[in-house]
């Protein structure tokens, strides 16, 4: 059964081409694939772009940030299916300011609250869906903008919070280059044990739920009883700067004759 966004973006797409059919087809394509937008402009001539869906309140755009614990720094995961571009970086520029904040927001989530905050995560969320071929939005009652003025039609919020998923144990061929990873960082290892394709740490430290990168994947300490089993996480089990949108005071969309203009 389809859920409320996806029946919108269906409901988009059927207005879209009711609408403005003689002029270009439209195809609902997103699903539940974010790397995917929503509807698939073709227009007549044969230009080809998409358009964004989106019911507010919504969440708009995500990427992963894993804490370094040695380092005090938050690393933009190489597993984002989105390049690190400058709007990002000047988040992490202040979440690392406040390191021990965001490394313990856990999944109840921290908000981020910087100076220009909503422009740098509009500009973000251009940025990105841009890139996807992304041209116009389309919000509630059918409002159609250009995504250029996305900043007019959305107040911008951001989170960074843990999702939580499933995790493995690390398996029996990894864990010798894990082992010799942990060790070259310099935790405090009083015993090691293999259990299988388990791998079980004494440590003279506190690092429940502390998380490291290797060979690009992520993996975390887990205390079990006077012991840690580090595990694999899936790559879902992630700590994410997630961007929420809602809109502003009722605004007007582009008409309809300067939409059936981008449409020629």
């Amino acid at each position: 059964m389809p859920s409320m966004w996806e029946n919108f973006e269906i409901d988009c797409t059927e207005y879209l081409n009711r609408k403005f059919g003689d002029y270009a087809s439209f195809k609902h394509m997103g699903r539940s694939d974010s790397t995917i937008p929503d509807i698939k402009v073709t227009t007549k001539s044969g230009n080809v772009f998409y358009i964004e869906a989106k019911h507010c309140p919504a969440q708009c755009g995500q990427f992963v940030l894993l804490p370094d614990i040695a380092k005090r720094t938050f690393i933009y995961s190489p597993l984002n299916t989105t390049p690190k571009n400058t709007y990002a970086e000047q988040i992490i520029k202040h979440m690392n300011a406040q390191f021990d904040e965001f490394k313990e927001a856990g999944t109840s989530g921290k908000d981020i609250i910087m100076n220009n905050g909503s422009e740098i995560f509009s500009n973000w969320i251009i940025d990105t869906y841009r890139n996807k071929g992304v041209c116009y939005f389309i919000t509630n009652n059918y409002t159609i903008f250009p995504i250029e003025r996305f900043s007019e039609y959305f107040n911008v919020s951001a989170k960074y919070r843990v999702k939580r998923s499933g995790s493995s144990h690390v398996g029996k061929s990894n864990i010798p280059n894990i082992l010799s990873y942990i060790k070259s960082q310099g935790y405090d290892i009083k015993s090691t044990r293999i259990e299988g394709g388990k791998l079980f740490v004494v440590l003279a430290e506190s690092l429940h739920n502390q998380r490291f990168i290797l060979n690009g994947y992520e993996y975390m300490f887990s205390l079990r009883d006077s012991e840690y089993e580090i595990r694999k996480l899936s790559n879902t089990f992630n700590a994410n700067v997630i961007f929420s949108i809602d809109l502003t005071a009722n605004k007007s969309g582009i008409g309809t004759e300067e939409f059936i203009r981008a449409l020629l």
